[in-house]
């Protein structure tokens, strides 16, 4: 398993019980979406 991903990319597997468990396309990790860090976005104005 790469420990170096971010896990920037990432698939919806299946909902269950209001949890969303998605896949991470550069690694393949499995997990709980509200496991991610949120990303801030900056806008360039």
């Amino acid at each position: 398993m790469d420990n170096n991903c971010n896990h920037s990319k990432t698939e919806v597997l299946a909902r269950r019980e209001g949890v969303d468990y998605v896949c991470c396309l550069g690694c393949g990790q499995i997990f709980e979406a509200e496991d991610l860090e949120q990303v801030t976005v900056y806008d360039e104005d």
